[in-house]
């Protein structure tokens, strides 16, 4: 017997929760004859299989079409080493690991017992609407696609979708002077009306960022843009940084979002500098706050929506500012520091019902 014991959840609204356990040589995927039965679309027929030796857990994709993601980054097709809380995804369907030792009483049991049951999810409450499972999965292809890989950066990446259709977005791209650019942000309010304009959004960064050369450029498009077609009383906020991985240099722009956060060499960490701004689709002409400073090798910066301090418990407390600061001062990179936020949002959150969608991108200089 293994002395650990293996589970996965869905983070995904399109599981909507659901927790089942894994075993030495499970293979997932859509085939009748998987152990772990996703009924999904993005996920192949047989897509990827479970390795437990003793306290290692492994996994290997099988050579999927829409691939497996440990933490944002691909896998090829040899195994991974997989550790608590990392955020696994195949396709387009998120999990999250959960590694506990065999004998935690506190542990759930497992959805099914029955070894002649696939332990699978069936998404039975999103059947009954197909058109939102839908809407949900193309939502999910927009934002979801892992972060570039560059020399002498490290990127960190958590998107946790609340239940229904979101407004958050991430989108990655190159400027035409050649830096890597990342703008994240949130249509102001929840479901489909929200879908709909993110959609809109990151339709349109597809054509903005490459003909652009600054953050405030992007900014300033997206907002001629919006002011045209968004309704009263809707808005986007948004921030852009742009990274040059040869003089290390960061450019930040801001529209009504959070400033963002760097964990300086030192291990303390500090707020940018930077004026928050204004949202986009507003005004024509909104405040955005601009900064550029250089990366010490070992800084880790850190651009998240509100709604991450703004993650509420059971009592309806906020997870809060100095929380935040405390986890990303305590963890050892950017990936680390992802890891380390989304697993104390989920035990701060507990048995709250997530009201909105928690995005957030760590940066950090390697060397």
């Amino acid at each position: 017997m293994s002395p650990v014991r293996v589970r996965l959840q869905f983070t995904d609204a399109l599981g909507a929760g659901q927790s089942f356990e894994v075993a030495d040589g499970d293979v997932c995927g859509r085939d009748a004859s998987v152990n772990l039965l996703f009924d999904h679309p993005t996920v192949s027929r047989r897509h990827a299989r479970f390795t437990i030796v003793d306290t290692d857990v492994d996994v290997t994709d099988l050579g999927s079409a829409n691939g497996t993601f440990v933490n944002g980054k691909p896998l090829d097709q040899r195994p991974y080493r997989l550790s608590d809380e990392d955020q696994l995804r195949f396709g387009h369907l998120q999990l999250r690991v959960i590694i506990d030792p065999a004998d935690d009483a506190t542990a759930p049991a497992p959805e099914s017992s029955d070894p002649d049951v696939p332990r699978t999810t069936l998404f039975d409450s999103l059947r009954a609407e197909p058109q939102l499972l839908m809407a949900r999965i193309a939502q999910r292809r927009m934002v979801s696609d892992p972060p570039p890989q560059f020399e002498d950066y490290d990127i960190g990446q958590l998107i946790v979708p609340a239940l229904g259709v979101g407004g958050d977005f991430i989108h990655w791209a190159v400027a035409n002077d050649g830096r890597q650019a990342v703008v994240m942000g949130e249509v102001s309010g929840k479901g489909v009306a929200a879908g709909m304009y993110m959609a809109f959004v990151s339709g349109l960064l597809f054509e903005i960022v490459p003909h652009c050369g600054s953050a405030e450029e992007i900014l300033r498009r997206m907002n001629r843009a919006l002011r045209r077609v968004i309704e009263p009383g809707l808005s986007v906020t948004a921030s852009t940084v742009l990274i040059d991985p040869r003089r290390h240099i960061v450019e930040l722009g801001c529209a009504g979002h959070p400033p963002g956060l760097i964990k300086q060499v030192d291990g303390k960490v500090v707020d940018l500098g930077i004026d928050s701004g204004r949202a986009l689709g507003r005004e024509s002409e909104p405040a955005i706050g601009l900064l550029a400073r250089h990366m010490a090798a070992g800084e880790v910066l850190m651009v998240s929506t509100d709604k991450v301090e703004e993650a509420q418990n059971p009592a309806g407390q906020k997870l809060g500012h100095a929380r935040v600061i405390e986890v990303l001062s305590e963890a050892s990179g950017a990936a680390d520091a992802a890891r380390r936020l989304h697993s104390t949002i989920r035990e701060f959150v507990s048995s709250a019902r997530q009201q909105d969608d928690l995005t957030l991108v760590t940066i950090e200089r390697i060397c």
